[in-house]
């Protein structure tokens, strides 16, 4: 299967929200943003649009330098964060543009005071909407909060299958508790409400964990999930510099190769493991240090904007601080997603095979036939 599980729920939940109109417009989308990219200007929205909630985290984990970024963030005044009806605002151009579903981010998203106003918007505007949490506000108050505001799918960062591991990487020593208490009592509660929520694991695969990659999945089942997706790791932060766990020797390597073939060999017996078997094959690639073998779509695919406006075509250039510019500065994100000025800076990416990034490389794969 060359398309992530999660794409094509996309597809049902609008049947099952009796949105037909909606629903049957994604090929229409789906060409619009291949012939874009041909032509090298927008015809179509992403097929995924991100709103980055916020930089705050309660955690440091060992590959990200976000909360970091937080704190820096604060002390510069120049830096206005968006309200929430600038949010709004955002969500209004998203869907105006042709986008097609909507991914909340962060740091940690459930940080944001305004979260259940944000998703009860995006979906008045008819967008699918997904969220990543790393499960440590999640109780069932806020459960059911997520279910009321109407979220779609609900991903839950698990990257351990040993509360030793994942606290490691996550450097917290309660943080393995509070992710599969969250997932246990998602799975719970959403049968008592009768909630379809998608509940998903999200997990990196590197040098500190992959020797647990295999029982993750069997663990992230009996959890009651529905699926888990894999993502290797990167160590592309600019200004962290601890990268341990991305310094692979041969036996790294070699192991981790094998560990990706278990991982292709399992989910052929049952499609627990939503990410594709061409993704997951290209995991390969990225750890002997090859380029993507494949064109990169973003800005055309793919869109994040950030919790202070800055625009960015995907998360590698969200992680490397590679702004394309700010919304305010652009007359709002639909009137910068048409301009010229974003074309030129589309055509440059066309030619980027830097990164293996699960929501970049997805959407690339979904294109891959014609491009």
């Amino acid at each position: 299967m060359i398309i992530r599980k999660s794409y094509i729920s996309y597809i049902f939940q609008g049947f099952k929200q009796n949105r037909l109109g909606t629903t049957l417009k994604y090929p229409v989308r789906y060409i619009g943003t291949l012939m874009g990219y041909k032509l090298d200007k927008s015809l179509s929205g992403p097929i995924q649009g991100t709103l980055c909630l916020t930089y705050n985290c309660n955690l440091r984990c060992e590959m990200c330098d976000l909360p970091l970024r937080h704190l820096d963030f604060e002390k510069n005044t120049n830096k206005k964060a968006l309200t929430l009806k600038d949010y709004q605002k955002v969500i209004d151009d998203f869907a105006a543009i042709g986008t097609s579903g909507l991914a909340l981010s962060g740091g940690e998203p459930m940080l944001h005071p305004d979260l259940y106003e944000i998703i009860k918007y995006a979906r008045k505007r008819e967008l699918v909407v997904q969220m990543t949490t790393n499960g440590w506000f999640i109780n069932e108050e806020t459960v059911l909060k997520l279910f009321e505001a109407g979220l779609n799918t609900i991903s839950i960062s698990l990257d351990g299958a040993s509360a030793q591991t994942h606290n490691k990487i996550r450097r917290n020593e309660k943080s393995f508790e509070k992710a599969t208490n969250a997932i246990s009592l998602i799975h719970k509660l959403r049968k008592i409400e009768k909630n379809s929520i998608k509940l998903n694991i999200s997990s990196t695969l590197g040098k500190n964990n992959y020797r647990e990659a295999i029982q993750l999945v069997e663990l992230s089942k009996n959890l009651g999930a529905d699926y888990i997706g894999f993502m290797p790791v990167h160590a592309i932060a600019p200004d962290f510099d601890t990268h341990d766990y991305a310094n692979l020797d041969s036996t790294d390597i070699s192991e981790l190769i094998s560990t990706v073939d278990q991982l292709i060999s399992l989910k052929k017996k049952d499609h627990f493991i939503e990410t594709s078997f061409e993704y997951l094959s290209m995991f390969k690639d990225f750890y002997q240090n090859k380029k993507l073998p494949i064109p990169c779509m973003a800005g055309f695919t793919t869109l994040i904007v950030d919790c202070y406006g800055e625009v960015f075509p995907c998360f590698s250039f969200y992680e490397m601080k590679k702004s394309w510019g700010n919304i305010e500065k652009h007359n709002g994100l639909k009137s910068f997603w048409n301009s010229g000025e974003l074309n030129i800076e589309r055509v440059k990416i066309k030619t980027c095979r830097e990164c293996f990034w699960n929501c970049q490389v997805e959407t690339n794969l979904l294109y891959k036939p014609f491009i």
